[in-house]
């Protein structure tokens, strides 16, 4: 009586994403060398992005307040300025370019409000618009290397530039051919349109500009009406004159449209009495006598400059040489003022931004470039390092194909090890990245660093960052999974 085995083959049963996460992780740790140089090459990627976004935000954040708070220490002399002195076609030009670059909505109201009816505030827009297209053609031009500047444009520069450019259209564009690596704001063709409407435009600038000067004359001359037995300067009267005059003054003035509000007036007058007071302490500081006893008095081997005896007003000892002319809180307040006004220079000067650059708030074509090679060299890395574990593993690949691993479930696995990897190493880099700009940028920048402090910046560039890190150990990690999960299983049995 003959016996038959019965052989039960059951449908085998798919591990959970949970389990193959948890199988993922025991291979990490189980394989810890390798997977430290994958996590060590996501890191150093991900930190150098980090650390690259992070620096520029600062940088950006910090600049847009230091640019508004040199804005407001010229508040006054910029709004004098406006108001009584006419302007020129390039100074105009760069006040459009601001306002564009700012989206100055207040530049632009009062441009339209000075230039009366005829100006529209969308006529006003669209010559603001031209004349921040022509201030980016001409930096544009001047920031070309000298040699191929002067085979485009000769030693021209400006309008200039644009003029020859515009005569002389073939020959620039038979020139500008083989320079590749030169980019023109909006192609040739959009240079080319914008030339073809430079007469009209500049006919434009200079309806603007007659329509401005009217005010200017009318703003003058009711300046000068109320100053007709003053004997002071217009600075002088706007800073002493008594409060009811100026703000007579004032609302005239602002009828004629400038934008001059009261709460301007206010700083305006401060500002003012600040500059006289300075003028006068800095005129008393150069005389011989005063600038002897200063010596004596601080015994400095070396006379220092006038800005830094500024400087140095709140000292008793320099109140005691003016001998009350100044009481020791007015001195305190130049002193104060004249540190605050030196800490800023020196923040412009490091920062070394152009406005435009502190303005887009995006990364400069070097740091991209940088970030280009970083983003190379991390794939080349981790498609290394990924290749050399799975090579390792071919009698574990073979033995879960014996299994009953199917391709897809080994592709699934060895592509969730490498997100895994990304996902730590990602945290890691941007944590990494980002204590160092803030380590470097805080030495730099002092205080200004946290008065911006750029939050949701800081916190988009570190989910950017994390995004990034994990799909380059993803991307990298494709080719290596896909071989190692299209293998037979006798020829990865075969592989020592």
């Amino acid at each position: 009586m003959s016996t038959h085995r019965i052989i039960d083959v059951k449908k085998q049963r798919n591990l959970t994403a949970r389990e193959t996460f948890h199988l993922c992780v025991k291979g990490i740790r189980h394989r810890m060398l390798r997977s430290a140089l994958t996590l060590a090459v996501v890191i150093l990627a991900v930190a150098f992005f980090m650390f690259l976004l992070s620096e520029s935000m600062f940088h950006r954040a910090t600049g847009r307040g230091v640019v508004g708070e040199v804005e407001e220490l010229r508040l006054a002399s910029q709004t004098m300025t406006r108001i009584l002195v006419k302007p020129t076609q390039p100074v105009l030009v760069r006040r459009f370019s601001r306002y564009v670059r700012r989206q100055d909505e207040t530049g632009l109201n009062e441009a339209a409000a000075v230039a009366g009816s005829e100006w529209s505030r969308e006529r006003i827009d669209a010559l603001a618009r031209l004349a921040d297209t022509e201030k980016l053609y001409v930096d544009f031009l001047a920031a070309i290397p000298v040699g191929k500047r002067l085979a485009l444009i000769q030693k021209r520069a400006g309008r200039e530039a644009l003029e020859y450019i515009r005569a002389n259209r073939e020959t620039f564009r038979a020139e500008i051919a083989p320079m590749v690596d030169l980019r023109i704001p909006g192609n040739l063709e959009g240079l080319e349109a914008f030339l073809d409407g430079f007469p009209a435009y500049q006919q434009e600038l200079d309806a603007f500009i007659a329509a401005w000067n009217g005010k200017v004359d009318q703003a003058t001359a009711l300046l000068a009406r109320y100053m007709e037995s003053d004997s002071r300067d217009e600075a002088g009267w706007l800073a002493r004159a008594p409060l009811d005059q100026v703000e007579n003054w004032r609302a005239e003035t602002a009828a004629l449209g400038f934008d001059l509000a009261p709460e301007k007036l206010a700083v305006m007058r401060q500002q003012l009495e600040q500059g006289l007071i300075r003028t006068d302490l800095l005129s008393r500081l150069n005389t011989v006598e005063l600038r002897d006893r200063w010596t004596q008095t601080f015994r400095e081997r070396r006379r220092s400059s006038s800005d830094d005896k500024l400087m140095r007003l709140d000292d008793s000892r320099a109140t005691a040489l003016f001998e009350g002319t100044y009481d020791a809180a007015t001195l305190d307040n130049i002193a104060s003022q004249a540190r605050y006004e030196r800490r800023l220079g020196t923040l412009e000067r490091r920062l070394q931004l152009e406005e435009d650059d502190i303005l887009s708030g995006g990364l400069n074509g070097r740091q991209i470039f940088l970030l280009c090679i970083s983003f190379m060299v991390c794939m080349v890395g981790i498609a290394n390092a990924m290749l050399m574990s799975i090579t390792e593993r071919f009698r574990e690949i073979a033995t879960m194909k014996c299994l009953g691993a199917t391709d897809r479930y080994i592709l699934m696995q060895f592509m969730m090890e490498a997100a895994l990897q990304g996902v730590f190493g990602g945290l890691i880099g941007v944590v990494l990245g980002f204590l160092i700009a803030f380590l470097r940028n805080s030495i730099s920048l002092g205080s200004h660093l946290f008065t911006y402090w750029p939050s949701l910046s800081l916190a988009a560039c570190a989910f950017f960052s994390l995004v990034i890190g994990v799909l380059l150990a993803v991307m990298a990690s494709i080719q290596p999974s896909w071989s190692a999960s299209r293998m037979a299983p006798m020829e990865a049995m075969r592989i020592e």
